[in-house]
């Protein structure tokens, strides 16, 4: 059953005490060593959540320059170097450093109707244990296919 009661001054304290009783001493005083300790944990969980942030917007941006450069591979039935330097011009306006994504994709002149596919991939340094002194790369990989439109003759 859920407790629907308003909490009252004193149920909020006694909440309080039992929350803090593992920062508490002997004597009952919160010391400072454990507080600066759960700070530092709770830091390091914060950091992780905005790199876990950043994890998903790196992969929204890489999503969405594959997308575009499959529409672009489609209407032209293959990969070219030219389109690599549109997806280069692309991902370096939404703030990705092109040097460090990998492209593979199908080559030109494929018939109409015939599987064209863009792979992206790239790793994400996540910095959210460097206080421990750790960094973890986490990769990144954006795979999409799709249908050749130009009919050759």
């Amino acid at each position: 059953m859920i407790n629907t009661k308003k909490a009252t001054g004193g149920e909020r304290s006694s909440v309080l005490k039992t929350w803090l009783a593992p920062l508490r001493n002997n004597r009952g005083a919160v010391g400072s060593i454990p507080l600066m300790f759960f700070t530092l944990v709770a830091a390091i969980f914060l950091y992780l959540g905005i790199d876990l942030y950043g994890y998903i917007v790196q992969q929204q941006k890489l999503t969405v320059a594959t997308n575009e450069l499959l529409e672009v591979i489609k209407a032209e039935n293959g990969y070219d170097s030219a389109n690599r330097e549109q997806f280069n011009r692309l991902i370096q306006k939404s703030g990705i450093d092109p040097a460090r994504v990998t492209l593979t994709a199908t080559p030109k002149l494929v018939e109409r109707g015939n599987t064209v596919e863009v792979e992206a991939s790239m790793e994400y340094e996540c910095i959210g244990l460097k206080p421990l002194g750790k960094t973890v790369k986490l990769p990144i990989r954006v795979k999409q296919d799709g249908l050749a439109r130009t009919f050759f003759r």
